[in-house]
Formats: structure tokens, sequence, C-alpha cells
């Protein structure tokens, strides 16, 4: 019998015809709640045949004790970069990945978390929830999002459920990526920027939905920082490490 490691929470959670699917399947289902790290996975490494994993650590130590048995790793998700891809395919090892199976709940997300952030209402809660209000409510005061310019860098599936809300709510959309595609934009009325730099100087808002690789780890620096508005809203739904956090913690206690 196939013996299956089910580490990705998001999976395991969520209500679904997808559980059905793998019962039916008859395979041995051994159940984690990940990401874990790669200690972990060495633990588990060994005795089974197929990885159904989330960011889980799949590192080339994980995939040598994995062997001879692992025969497949499949990602719920599209981000491959906590896999050791080079090494699972000199293995012989296919990588399987899932395009749009969570599109939708990241772009719901980014803008749960704009008008968290716009209408304050974080520190209102806290506010009701601490008693804080009985001595008299402060009360912040939040700002509307609408008729301001969200840019966003990188826009594939995600970037683009984030674009259509955006329109939804009254927002300008400018957007850059090296694959940009021409006709989504032209038909949602979103504007077209020839880079990265442009974006960051002319948003109010940026939204990060890019693939972590060599080229974006670190790319919002304190160089790319200095070039945003005064006041920009920073969301990353993509990977943290695109960011400097030094460099952005830098910028948030500088004002």
């Amino acid at each position: 019998m196939m013996r299956i490691l089910l580490t990705t929470t998001s999976y395991q959670d969520t209500p679904g015809p997808h559980h059905d699917l793998l019962a039916s399947t008859g395979w041995e289902i051994t159940r984690e709640r990940g990401p874990l790290p790669e200690d972990k996975m060495l633990e588990l490494a060994g005795e089974f045949d197929g990885f159904l994993c989330g960011d889980d650590a799949i590192t080339q130590s994980v995939i040598d004790k994995s062997l001879p048995k692992l025969k497949v790793i499949s990602k719920y998700g599209i981000g491959l970069d906590k896999i050791n891809v080079d090494y699972a395919t000199e293995k012989k090892i296919p990588i399987l990945f899932t395009p749009g199976v969570n599109h939708t709940t990241v772009a719901e997300h980014c803008f749960g978390l704009l008008l968290g952030i716009t209408k304050k209402i974080h520190s209102n809660a806290i506010e009701v929830s601490s008693g804080a209000w009985k001595a008299g409510w402060k009360k912040p005061v939040g700002n509307e999002i609408m008729g301001k310019t969200i840019g966003i860098i990188g826009l594939g599936r995600i970037g683009k459920e984030v674009a259509t809300r955006a329109k939804a709510f009254g927002l300008e959309v400018i957007a850059y990526d090296p694959f940009y595609d021409e006709e989504f934009g032209k038909t949602h009325q979103i504007q077209k920027s020839t880079s990265m730099d442009e974006v960051l100087c002319n948003s109010d808002i940026v939204s990060l939905h890019c693939f972590l690789n060599e080229e974006t780890h670190g790319m919002i620096n304190a160089h790319k920082i200095q070039q945003m508005r005064n006041n920009v809203i920073v969301i990353n739904c993509a990977r943290g490490e695109i960011v400097d956090t030094d460099a952005m913690k830098q910028a948030l206690d500088s004002g």
C-alpha cells in the first residue's frame, strides 16, 4: 500500500471534495501539521512513497533519506522555493504543484490586510477588548482607499485577483510584470508600468505578488524603500524573503 505524508495545513483545514478524493485512493495517509523544519522531516523521511506538502523543508538531506522509497513530491500551492528541485530532479523524483489552488484566498487575505490597516480595525479591536474605551474611547479614525493608487508587482493569478478587487473598491491600479498580460490589463483598465521603480514611485499602496528566486530575494531593499511615497502601505502576500526586513524596520522606525 502507498504511504503518503500529508503536511499542508491549508489542505487539511479547508473543506472540500479533495478529502474524499484522497480517501478514495485507499492509501495510508500520515498527517502532520506543517510547515515542518528539516530536522522533523528527517525524522519522518524514508517511510513514505509520496509527500503532499506545503512549505516544509525538503532539502537534499531529506531527499537522500527518503530514497529509494520516495516516488513523488506534490506541493499544495505553487511556490517551490522550500524544495530542492534540482536535486529531486537529479534523483528522478517528479515534482508536482497546483497553480490556482489558493489564489483567491491569498487575494482576499491581501485585501483583508489592506482594510485592516486603513480602517484601523486592529487598533480599534484592542481598544474595545482591553476595556480602555471605558476611560474615554480614542476611536482611531481610518482612511478611505477609494481613489488611491495601488501598485501591483507581479500580475499573475494572485496579482490579477487583487487587481479586480482593487478596481471594485475604486482604486487606480498600476502594475509591473515582466510577462505582463496585455489583454487582462486592457480589459480591467490597469496602467502598465515599464519597471518596478515606476510602481514604487507612484503608488500609495504597494502589493507584492512575485516568486521568490535569486533575482527577487531581498529586492525590496533600502534603495527601493527610499523611492516610495511617504506613508506608503506595503503588503507582502508573497514570500517574506522578498523584503529586506532590516531595511524595512529602519524605514518604519525613522518614520
